[in-house]
Order: structure tokens, then C-alpha cells, then sequence
């Protein structure tokens, strides 16, 4: 077997305004795995930030597993899979859009499907999320069916618009993009408003076609800024997707087309087909989030993106694509993030020598007439390292192990592993060796004598990042991934436009932390029903020294409020507390006595 050393300097090349797409802590993607369609959304009573998406990477099931992320910070993110209503279908689900109605109250959840534009409602954004019409089939639960505004096209890519107290929604494709309102009765149930004047076409539904969006082809999506209303959409497709923009004074126009592409193609740093947007405003700052293309190019492999743009009078500002994306210059997300990464824990694995047994080769693809030509070693060992979710490490055969060097004796608490299809289930063992036990990193490659501290070969979690107790001493870990119920050439997939696909089990990121002596809300825990308090992401490790200590433990709601506090002695490796709360995600906050 040849293994494969990277002693990672991160020396890279790039053009003088940028960083590589490689290059280690890039804020953009924001999220790992294969996601698309993005619509953002702050809610400030979880303080929290929201990301609803179209879920990539399975042509098949393509747009199944519907999935919300979410996070306080940026750097911190917990995803969980969407409790949608029971008559809706179950796949293609695309281009979701979130708000919360400006009166009632209540959180409206947008999903495209063949049939039709799907609308459900919720006390929280998490979700369970009930069907917001009144019909009560597949059939008649759409807010509109497809085809019931205009004809082709009408039911592509639905985006909300909260004017004042006012809910709009823009939507269609292929050169035709509408407006309409929305009416919500007491009940909360939602249908489209015929009532508004100012929506002079349809029959059915009312809506306003926008004129004045050239090269208009999807994803609408509406702001306003100030007394200026713009309509930012996308243009062309695949691996040349570009985000284009118009500006009104009306919420039906007419509209007057911006000068510039905002998001565009960008060979020389590595970006392709960067769109279909959402767009936040925090504070004083304007933010983009937006997909782009796998890179090298890989079709339906598209990552969630965000980057500040400049809004002034009626024009917002060209070509602000960047790898770096808020983990650069300054704003209300660039401080939030640069602020929580100093206060993260420190990632003992990060920027350290590993060992792979192997690296896959990118195997080259073409899209819309355009060759991508193969790459060997692309997929190489050190991305498991780099704090990039652009990059992974994948072994060209199975099992794959990656040996991490540390550097010296550690003492290590947990490891957190995110794969590459991160709503997928891996199986996989983690191993140690001391530094007294071999000298160097190929000294351990060699090794007989590695000890088993994990076992997940029968694994069946799905989501990533997957936590796992350490609890020892050690300077080096070895990560052997086994296998994945993950697409493959012959099941899930259809060949589309790409080649390189599947017959890969890839890691985004492998991190290794210290023991943890107080964390402060570090991550959401799910209490299943009645059971046990069990840990869904990042969760404490106490050794041995802390065993017999004094263990603060408050747990709170995603809306801030207290819902339990105790203190008990248990190690928290073995802590297990009933705390009679509903089945749901919380937050933990776990202070240790001196």
C-alpha cells in the first residue's frame, strides 16, 4: 500500500485578490456537504441563524432529505432534518424560502415540487412544520398548483417578500418572473390574495408579471432598501450560473436592470456558477448567500456560499464572489464570526502532518459542452485538516485511513468527524498510538501496536458532524472509514453532465479537542421522547481528573429560556439525566467547580 504524506505548510497560489479555493480556514462554503437554492433567515428570538436549502448530491432522490443548518455564529453550525407535513411529497423538494409573518407570529416555510408551490407553518423555525392551506392531500395542498399562474414554468423557485406588514411572494422562470400577495386568515392558513389591485394579471391567482429583469431565468428574490426595491435572480446555468439584478420603486415595478453581474463565474479563483441568492441585512451590513458549483466541477454538487455586498441608492455592487466570503473584512458577520472563532476551542488536529493510505483522483467532467479535465491526488489527505468545507480528503479505496500527527502527547477529549454527504451515515474506527510508541508518523504507519478507542463499524447516526469521547493521552489518531450508505453509480445516480461522482467516501473535516473544563452553550442535545439526555453534535468529555467534580448543568430552549438546572458528580461520559423534558433540541451550558 502506498501511503501518502502531506506536512502541511499551506503554501498556496492564487491571484493577488484572493485566496485559493484550497486554502485552509475559508469561510466560504459556510456549511459542508452539497447544498443549494439557500434562503437565510435571522430570527431574533432564537438569536439564531437559519439556512433552508435544496439538499444535493443524489440524482434519484434528487432534492429529498430536506434539511434546516443553523447557527449563533458562523462557525458553530448544527443541521437536523425537516419534520415537513405528511401530504406533501417526499421528493424533488426545491428552493425553499423561510419567514415569519410580521403579525401573527408564526414561521412560513416555502417548498417547490412538480406538482406545485407547497406552504407550511410553525411555532418555531425548527419545525414540526404543518401544512398552512386547508387542502388535505398532495393534490390539493399546494398554495398554488404549477401550471396555475401563467402556464410552464410558474411554480419554479417561490421567494417570500415581507413588505411592512405586507407578504409577498416572487416566483417563475424561463424568462417570466411574478409577484403576488399573500392573505393569511385568522387560523393562520395562508392562500394567494385576489383583492390587491395592483395584481392585474391571472384568472385563478392574481399576480403582476415584473418587466425590466433582463436575461431574467429564476430564483427571484426581493428587498428593499430604503425606498428602492430590488429584484436580485438568476441567469444561464450549471457551471456558468450568474446572479443579476433590476431596481423599482414599487414592489410591482416596473423594473429597471442593474449594470453588472453581482455573483459571477471566476476561473481564476476557482468559483464556478455561483446563484440563485437570499439575501440579510444585520445592522448596517448586506449579505448574499448563494450556491456554487462542486470545484473542480461536479454537477448537483453544489455548496452554500456567502459573501457582503454593497447596496447604494439603486445599485449594488459587481463581482463580490470571494473564497475568504465573511471570514474577511469588516461588517456585522465578519465581526460575529472573527469574534467566535477566538473564542472556539482549539483544534488540535488543524494544519497538523497527516498519512493517507490513499488519495482519489477527480476523474474529470463536462458540463454544458465544456471539458473538465482529471486531476490525480485531488482529493488529497491534508483537506482533512484545513477548516475549508470546499475541500475533502477521500481514499481511492476502502478501508481509507488518515493518520494525524499531533505533534506530542496530548490529552485529547473528543474527535468530531463531518463527511462529505453529511446527512448520510458512515461507519468508521478511531485508533491511537502515544509518542512513546513510535517516533515519527510513518513510524506509526508501521505500527502493530495501535490502541481501539472507537468503534462506529456498525455506526447508524446520520448526521455529521459525529462526536466521539477520547479520554486519553496520545500523539497520534488513525481514522479508518470502512464504508457510507452513500449514492453510488448503479443505485441513486444518474449520469448527467458529470463523471466524477460517486465510488468515494469522502471526510470534510477531522477535528481533535482537549478535554473540555466549562462550555458555554457549545451545542443543541435531543431528549428522545422520555428517555435519556443524549448529545446530537459536540458534546463534554470530563477525564478523570474531573471525575467527582461538581458539574453545573443548565439546559435551555432555542428561544433562550431556561428550562432546567442541576449539579451532579456523574462523569459526563456516563451522565444520563431524565429532565422530564419534551423530545427536541436544547441548549446545554456545562460549568465545571474549581
Amino acid at each position: 500500500m502506498k501511503w501518502i504524506l502531506a506536512a502541511v505548510a499551506y503554501l498556496f497560489l492564487a491571484s493577488a485578490s484572493q485566496a485559493a479555493w484550497d486554502t485552509p480556514e475559508n469561510a466560504n462554503p459556510i456549511l459542508p456537504g452539497y447544498f443549494a437554492d439557500p434562503s437565510v433567515f435571522y430570527d431574533s428570538t432564537s438569536k439564531a441563524y437559519y439556512v433552508f436549502s435544496t439538499t444535493d448530491g443524489n440524482w434519484i432522490s434528487y432534492s429529498s432529505e430536506p434539511a434546516v443548518w443553523y447557527t449563533t455564529d458562523f462557525v458553530h453550525w448544527k443541521s437536523q432534518p425537516l419534520s415537513l407535513p405528511s401530504i406533501w411529497p417526499t421528493s424533488p423538494l426545491w428552493a425553499p424560502s423561510i419567514t415569519k409573518h410580521p403579525t401573527n407570529g408564526r414561521y412560513y416555510l416555502l417548498y417547490a415540487d412538480n406538482g406545485g408551490t407547497f406552504i407550511a407553518s410553525a411555532d418555531s423555525p425548527l419545525g414540526p412544520w404543518t401544512n398552512a392551506t386547508s387542502g388535505t392531500s398532495a393534490s390539493s395542498a399546494p398554495l398554488y398548483a404549477s401550471g396555475s399562474m401563467w402556464g410552464n414554468n410558474d411554480g419554479i423557485d417561490a421567494q417570500f417578500f415581507v413588505d411592512g406588514s405586507t407578504v409577498y411572494m416572487t416566483f417563475g422562470g424561463s424568462g417570466k418572473c411574478g409577484i403576488a400577495r399573500l392573505a393569511f386568515a385568522a387560523n393562520g392558513l395562508a392562500s394567494i390574495d385576489n383583492s390587491d389591485t395592483r395584481m392585474t394579471d391571472g384568472t385563478t391567482h392574481k399576480y403582476k408579471l415584473l418587466a425590466g429583469l433582463a436575461n431574467f431565468l429564476e430564483g427571484s428574490c426581493m428587498f428593499r432598501s430604503g425606498s428602492t426595491y430590488f429584484v436580485t435572480y438568476s441567469n444561464n446555468a450549471c457551471q456558468n450560473y450568474n446572479v443579476q439584478y433590476a431596481h423599482a420603486t414599487s414592489p410591482v415595478g416596473p423594473f429597471t436592470a442593474g449594470s453588472g453581474q453581482i455573483l459571477a463565474r471566476d476561473n481564476a479563483n476557482g468559483i464556478l456558477g455561483p446563484g440563485h441568492n437570499s439575501i440579510l441585512q444585520v445592522g448596517n451590513s448586506w449579505y448574499i448567500c448563494y450556491h456554487r458549483q462542486h470545484y473542480q466541477y461536479v454537477d448537483v454538487k453544489r455548496q452554500i456560499c456567502m459573501n457582503q455586498i454593497a447596496v447604494s441608492g439603486n445599485t449594488i455592487g459587481a463581482g463580490v464572489q470571494t473564497q475568504a466570503g465573511i471570514g474577511s473584512g469588516t461588517g456585522a458577520l465578519e465581526t460575529l464570526l472573527a469574534s467566535a472563532k477566538t473564542a472556539s476551542e482549539k483544534d488540535l488536529a488543524f494544519g497538523k502532518t497527516v498519512l493517507a493510505s490513499s488519495e482519489s483522483d477527480y476523474k474529470g467532467g463536462t458540463g454544458s459542452g465544456e471539458k473538465f479535465a482529471a486531476i490525480t491526488h485531488f482529493y488529497a489527505a491534508r483537506y482533512a485538516v484545513d477548516h475549508n468545507n470546499g475541500t475533502i480528503w477521500a481514499p481511492s479505496a476502502l478501508p481509507g485511513n488518515l493518520i494525524v500527527d499531533l505533534g506530542a502527547d496530548q490529552s485529547l477529549g473528543r474527535c468530531e468527524t463531518t463527511f462529505e454527504y453529511v446527512l448520510r451515515t458512515y461507519r468508521y474506527k478511531v485508533e491511537y498510538l502515544s509518542g512513546s510508541e513510535a517516533a515519527t508518523i510513518t513510524a506509526a504507519q508501521s505500527s502493530t501496536a495501535w490502541h481501539a478507542i472507537v468503534d462506529r463499524s456498525k455506526n447508524s447516526q446520520k448526521l455529521s458532524p459525529v462526536a466521539d469521547p477520547l479520554g486519553v493521552v496520545a500523539r497520534y489518531l488513525r481514522l479508518t472509514v470502512l464504508s457510507a450508505d452513500i449514492p453510488t453509480a448503479s443505485a441513486e445516480i444518474t449520469t448527467i453532465l458529470q463523471t466524477d461522482y460517486a465510488d468515494r467516501v469522502g471526510v470534510v473535516e477531522f477535528k481533535v479537542f482537549g478535554p473540555a473544563t466549562s462550555l458555554r452553550k457549545l451545542d443543541g442535545f435531543r431528549i428522545p421522547g422520555k428517555a435519556t439526555l443524549r448529545t446530537t453534535g459536540n458534546f463534554a468529555v470530563f477525564p478523570d481528573r474531573f471525575q467527582g467534580a461538581s458539574k453545573r448543568i443548565s439546559v435551555f430552549d432555542y428561544a433562550g429560556k431556561l428550562v432546567h438546572q442541576g449539579t451532579t458528580r456523574k462523569d459526563w461520559i456516563d451522565l444520563r439525566i431524565d429532565l422530564g423534558l419534551p423530545a427536541g433540541d436544547y441548549v446545554v451550558s456545562v460549568e465545571v467547580a474549581p
